[in-house]
């Protein structure tokens, strides 16, 4: 599957592969393509929007100069100075960056949403983390009594703390692995 996203001049473009995630960047001046394997997508995501502060921040001293040429005989300078502040604050809460972001043991995958596609944005990268856990339980929950035993529980232990795995799951793969049966009474037996 492929999906496509953008913000202004920055294309990307995801495709969801058997074991990784091929992300394609576009930009105005550089173009790069790269692999995220699923070994290295966590399953969390963070949504948020960010003003741009520098421009904000700009706007505010453009505004506080317009004052200062208000005390003097600068009439001109006032207008202008506060126009192009007043507008380079308008501007900054105008082009709020919004962001899904996945975190990763490297780049996190950052897809971009407007008003209009956020529930495709979010749906799209619960998409991204389910392709990851399913991935991770297919390589990591097979249990074989024949391989050495340690190296499986700290697989099954893995699936558990990224909560892939419920723990009634993890006890069940585990005691299947040590050979356990699943079935222990309490109390005396009849």
């Amino acid at each position: 599957m492929t999906y496509n996203n953008k913000r202004y001049l920055k294309r990307q473009s995801f495709e969801i592969l058997e074991s990784a995630l091929k992300i394609h960047k576009n930009g105005l001046f550089d173009e790069i393509e790269y692999e995220v394997p699923f070994d290295s997508v966590q399953n969390k995501k963070t949504i948020q929007t960010e003003i741009n502060n520098n421009l904000l921040v700009t706007g505010f001293f453009f505004v506080a100069f317009s004052f200062l040429f208000l005390l003097g005989s600068a009439q001109e300078l006032t207008v202008i100075f506060l126009s192009i502040g007043s507008l380079m604050v308008i501007m900054s809460f105008i082009n709020r960056k919004k962001t899904i972001t996945i975190p990763t043991y490297g780049e996190p995958i950052t897809l971009y949403f407007s008003k209009k596609n956020k529930q495709e944005v979010i749906d799209f990268s619960e998409q991204i983390i389910d392709a990851s856990n399913n991935y991770l339980l297919k390589k990591y929950s097979k249990v074989d009594r024949g391989l050495p035993i340690e190296p499986q529980i700290e697989h099954l232990q893995f699936l558990f703390n990224r909560e892939i795995i419920t723990e009634e799951h993890f006890e069940t793969l585990k005691n299947q692995l040590l050979g356990r049966n699943n079935k222990s009474s309490i109390g005396f037996g009849q």
